[in-house]
């Protein structure tokens, strides 16, 4: 009795040290609890886990997990643990058969259902990512991100009204996203709705100015209709983007496009420089024959690559 009032302060105190993230303390009252109950708490067994999870010692945190599980085989939160540890090593199969027993035990258990949807969608497993996200859904409809990933996943299968349905709910959910609003712009250029699209990504940008692909998807929309207004969108991307290889060499073909030549070439030298992988792709680019034919271009093919 004395033993179980002492181990239950220590809890407390472990619990209240780990929120105010004093994972040293937490961590050596976590153990003393571990001492004390002789390896059989769960709860101080699971605690272990989670600070070593935050310093990034996955072995040690395996252990802990397969260590509660050792005392009691209903222990959702140490089957969740160790799928999230699975998951970020990408053993995917490993760690949905994880989720999947977290789940079974626990069938309100929101987020493995949101983990184990995104490890069947990062893995190929569409539908099945579908049907995880939709059980998720039917429990909390107001999951933004599971509505979000969800109306993605239908965006590449192309099921686009789907999609809408599911970005307008998110965007209902929070309004501010800059991936809601981006994904937004996504479905609307597939609708044809080029002008409310460009409000979606003039928005995303606004939300969130280091987001690349949205400088891109808004310039791609006046390409040809009004290109000096796409390189001005390109040039603000690559003012809060400057590293990003795929801007340079978009503005790089727009440029070519209004017969800037030699500010054409400066950009797809700098996507050179940033990715010699586009190579083969500048190579076979008919927006930039010309631009293959200068002379600044040769030299600095000879040179660099």
């Amino acid at each position: 009795m004395k033993n179980d009032m002492k181990i239950n302060r220590y809890l407390e105190k472990a619990e209240e040290a780990f929120e105010q993230n004093n994972l040293i303390k937490s961590l050596n009252l976590y153990n003393k609890v571990y001492e004390l109950s002789k390896g059989k708490d769960v709860d101080a067994i699971i605690n272990l886990a989670l600070i070593y999870d935050f310093w990034g010692k996955s072995e040690k945190v395996k252990e802990y997990y397969k260590e509660a599980l050792s005392i009691d085989d209903c222990e959702e939160r140490a089957y969740y643990g160790l799928a999230a540890i699975y998951d970020d090593e990408g053993n995917y199969a490993k760690a949905i058969k994880l989720y999947k027993k977290a789940i079974y035990i626990n069938p309100s258990y929101h987020k493995a259902y949101f983990f184990l949807a995104n490890a069947y969608d990062v893995s190929g497993k569409k539908d099945l990512a579908i049907y995880t996200y939709k059980r998720l859904l039917s429990l909390s409809p107001l999951d933004f991100w599971a509505n979000l990933n969800l109306g993605s996943i239908y965006e590449e299968k192309d099921q686009n009204d789907l999609a809408y349905k599911k970005f307008s709910k998110a965007l209902k959910i929070n309004p501010h996203n800059y991936l809601a609003l981006f994904n937004m712009g996504v479905i609307c250029c597939k609708f044809n709705m080029v002008k409310k699209a460009a409000g979606f990504y003039e928005r995303a940008i606004e939300k969130n100015k280091n987001y690349e692909y949205s400088y891109l998807n808004l310039a791609v929309i006046y390409k040809y209709k009004d290109t000096e207004r796409g390189i001005k969108i390109l040039s603000r991307g690559i003012d809060n983007c400057s590293e990003v290889h795929f801007l340079y060499y978009n503005r790089s073909c727009f440029y070519a496009l209004i017969n800037e030549k030699n500010q054409a070439c400066e950009d797809i030298i700098q996507a050179l420089k940033l990715y010699p992988q586009f190579l083969k792709y500048v190579l076979e680019d008919e927006e930039l024959e010309k631009i293959r034919q200068l002379n600044s271009f040769k030299e600095f093919i000879h040179n660099y690559i």
